[in-house]
């Protein structure tokens, strides 16, 4: 397979207005409502040796590490360089331009398709993003609109009620939100950390949400 930054399609920010935050490169092909996505970063969650891995195809041979995307949150299958460097939850790079610790990516995964110890490490590594990258998750919440006329894109964090969102929604015509603690000491929303995290979870491991904030759809099948 040839080497590649794995493309994660999506619609443009036009159509889903909830998604305008985050730090993954996007280039436009085609179509103008059309984008595709890439990873910059990545976390690995395991590090699987030769004699682990379930592969049949030409990669049967390699370590082979489980990484979570840092941008949209994306499960991928990639060979390192050298193994031995790398450990849980460290940060690696993705991008062509700049990976130094990655020989190929071989492709998207399921969440299914993780090991035990990658479905532990899922969380973990989703609560180092949002702390590194607070900023990106405080624009999401100063720029989140309706999904409906009924359903606001807020109410798709679990204890985010009328009440809470009418106090969010008002805090921050006045001033947007620069931090989780400003956001915190500003709304009645307590642990708003806690709140995103579990929605990335949400999204990550279930593949039949109608709704994503924060993640692309999961692929149907295995890369």
């Amino acid at each position: 397979m040839v080497d590649r930054i794995i493309k994660v399609t999506s619609m443009s920010y036009d159509r889903y207005p909830q998604n305008r935050f985050g730090k993954g490169s996007e280039r436009f092909r085609g179509h103008p409502r059309k984008m595709k996505r890439y990873e910059e970063n990545g976390i690995v969650i395991e590090v699987i040796a030769p004699d682990m891995n379930y592969r049949r195809d030409k990669y049967k041979d390699e370590v082979i590490l489980q990484v979570l995307g840092a941008s949209w949150f994306t499960l991928l299958e990639v060979i390192p360089e050298d193994e031995n460097i790398l450990n849980l939850q460290d940060t690696i790079a993705l991008s062509k331009e700049n990976r130094d610790q990655i020989r190929t990516i071989i492709g998207r995964l399921k969440y299914e398709n993780l090991t035990a110890i990658g479905e532990l490490q899922v969380p973990i590594a989703i609560d180092k993003i949002l702390v590194d990258y607070e900023k990106r998750f405080v624009s999401f919440l100063n720029k989140a609109s309706p999904l409906s006329l009924r359903q606001h894109s807020l109410h798709l964090l679990k204890g985010i009620g009328p009440k809470s969102l009418k106090v969010i929604l008002n805090e921050r015509k006045i001033v947007p939100f620069i931090s989780f603690e400003d956001f915190e000491d500003r709304t009645t929303v307590k642990d708003i950390r806690s709140l995103l995290k579990q929605r990335v979870v949400d999204e990550v491991t279930t593949d039949t949400l109608r709704h994503r904030l924060f993640t692309r759809n999961i692929p149907t099948e295995r890369k």
